[in-house]
């Protein structure tokens, strides 16, 4: 009974805490003292904690273990086999005793001396089996499996094995378990308990058609006949059981985690029934665990959670929506998106922006609002005094053309906008400095994406110039072809974007875009709130059945009385990961209906 661990497995215990406690950052031994290690030692939780973990890792994996040849002789399936070790041992007098002079983890102390039974039964602590626990060596002609008290417990002896066989054999020199020890006082019978039957069943999720069979994992994983009278179920919960499928199902209409009790039998011809239970898991709704917080009433820059416009002319309509975000919502902070649409009057010139404030940005919100009104003040400006000078350039572009004239034209236009738009950039910059320097904070407080697009838009055909600075997306949408008029601006790392600021101007040409095109159904412009999810990547925003994919969801909202709030409505859709403000705006053509007599009308 006094028996103590050998050399090499207190070696191998002191090694999994060098390797818990070891400072990664540095090049430095434990991050906790010689004495401080003692202490750990001595705790007799520390060798119950390896079941408790090996537990619930086949809680939550126990289906995709199973599957695993590797699993079938890995530390993880002994240590389940082996289950708890009730230890019941007297000598209570030195646990925890400052004047005794020998470790606990001598380490068997801890396993003679609990103060109670019910600290012995507590468990058998974190150490690190986590390295051997799928790749454990097969079982081998030297390490034959072995039965001690008729528990299973295996070799080879890995830091976990060692443990455990060590207690196992406390008593395993004393088959008399009533019997007095050296010292004369009676020893106590040491008992193994043998792990239970396990059952496992798949989650379900609130408002979600479930449909799945119980399963016996342990000792062997096979189907079993549930007796269904014997299974009860909350009433409230929205799940029968099907006697004749045997399995559960139904819509569940509520998050928890349930005992569910029953009889089973292994098969039909077996004349008893067995008791059996398993934690049936129900997860929320993700929808229902967001939040609508209000901001801070005392915060600068009030913005609200959405807005929306409409502009209508005899051949085209314009709408934009923008709308807070989730994590907005949930977190109680603002919208920082910021959008504007404009015409200019008696023209088919229109100016569409977007832009998405730097969510870490104290005041983005501020600096997606000044970036729109600014850059449309001065596309505006320049359309109102130059637009007849650009209706006559077009005049000479023959779209699909690469006649010498068209790419002259295409050259000269291109230019006035690079002019224009560098010009637009550097107005906005100034305008979200001159901010920041009134309320004495640095510029980049303000920070925000840019997405310019300048259209017009007549006789069926559409030209277009784009700026674009950030993320998101700006795109000419056609039935057969999707154009991208730029790519999304990223940062030095991955999810960063570029935001408008003094780099600007570098490669600046390669952010402004020209086209002309007969074919166009949408100019399209979106923030990253939408862009994300329904492209999910860079690439995917060149793939055109997505694009045809959202505008089958768009063009049913374009239909409605009141288009801007009908996309304003759908902007509102779901999307598991994706929670960021959302903001579109979308140039697209009135159709063209023809009478019986062939006569076309607008």
């Amino acid at each position: 009974m006094s028996q103590t661990l050998t050399p090499d497995v207190q070696t191998a215990f002191l090694n999994t805490l060098e390797q818990l406690l070891q400072d990664q950052t540095q090049q430095n031994p434990l991050l906790l003292d010689g004495d401080s290690v003692d202490q750990l030692l001595k705790s007799k939780k520390i060798y119950n904690a390896y079941y408790d973990l090996a537990e619930q890792i086949y809680e939550l994996m126990g289906f995709q273990l199973e599957q695993s040849a590797a699993f079938q002789y890995s530390l993880l399936q002994r240590i389940l086999e082996q289950g708890r070790l009730p230890i019941y041992i007297s000598n209570v007098e030195n646990i925890n005793s400052a004047e005794s002079s020998q470790p606990l983890f001598d380490h068997t102390q801890m396993m003679q001396n609990p103060n109670t039974e019910n600290d012995a039964l507590e468990s058998i602590d974190q150490l690190d089996f986590l390295d051997e626990l799928y790749l454990s060596p097969p079982v081998d002609a030297e390490n034959e499996p072995c039965f001690i008290n008729d528990c299973f417990v295996a070799t080879p002896l890995t830091t976990t094995s060692l443990l455990l066989s060590s207690t196992a054999n406390i008593d395993s020199n004393n088959t008399d378990h009533k019997q007095n020890n050296a010292s004369g006082k009676p020893n106590h019978e040491v008992k193994m308990v043998k792990k239970m039957p396990h059952f496992q069943i798949p989650n379900a999720r609130v408002g979600q058609d479930y449909q799945a069979r119980i399963q016996m994992q342990y000792p062997v994983k096979e189907d079993v006949l549930i007796c269904s009278e014997s299974i009860k179920i909350p009433e409230a919960l929205g799940i029968v059981f099907d006697d004749q499928a045997q399995q559960l199902q139904g819509i569940p209409l509520q998050a928890g985690e349930f005992k569910l009790a029953f009889q089973y039998k292994n098969n039909e011809a077996v004349q008893a029934w067995s008791s059996g239970e398993v934690t049936f898991i129900i997860t929320a709704d993700p929808r229902s665990l967001w939040q609508v917080n209000e901001p801070d009433s005392n915060e600068p820059y009030q913005k609200a959670h959405s807005d929306h416009q409409l502009i209508q002319t005899e051949h085209f309509n314009l709408a934009a929506c923008s709308q807070r975000g989730r994590s907005h919502e949930h977190a109680g902070t603002f919208r920082d998106d910021d959008f504007l649409i404009a015409r200019v009057a008696e023209t088919d010139w229109s100016v569409l922006i977007v832009a998405d404030g730097a969510g870490s940005a104290s005041y983005s919100r501020q600096g997606s609002l000044l970036a729109v009104q600014s850059a449309a003040k001065t596309l505006m400006d320049y359309l109102e005094q130059h637009h007849p000078h650009l209706d006559l350039l077009l005049q000479q572009w023959q779209v699909g053309s690469d006649d010498e004239m068209t790419k002259s034209v295409a050259q000269q236009i291109y230019k006035d906008f690079h002019d224009t738009f560098y010009k637009t950039a550097q107005v906005a910059i100034e305008t979200i400095e001159q901010e920041a320097e009134l309320k004495q904070v640095a510029a980049k407080a303000y920070a925000t994406t840019l997405l310019v697009a300048v259209v017009k838009q007549c006789e069926q055909k559409t030209f277009i110039s784009t700026f674009w600075m950030g993320d998101g997306a700006i795109a000419v949408y056609a039935k057969d072809k999707v154009r991208l008029m730029g790519k999304p601006d990223g940062g030095e790392f991955a999810g960063q974007t570029r935001f408008l600021d003094r780099s600007f101007a570098q490669q600046f040409a390669s952010r402004v875009n020209i086209g002309y095109y007969d074919d166009c159904e949408a100019v399209i412009l979106m923030t990253d709130g939408i862009s994300d999810p329904r492209f999910e990547t860079d690439a995917g925003l060149a793939n055109h059945e997505k694009w045809q994919a959202l505008w089958q969801e768009i063009e049913p909202q374009l239909q409605q009385p009141h288009p801007d709030q009908a996309l304003l409505e759908w902007s509102k859709f779901f999307s598991a990961g994706h929670h960021d403000d959302r903001t579109l705006a979308i140039l697209w053509n009135k159709p063209v209906s023809v009478d019986v007599e062939g006569v076309v009308h607008d």
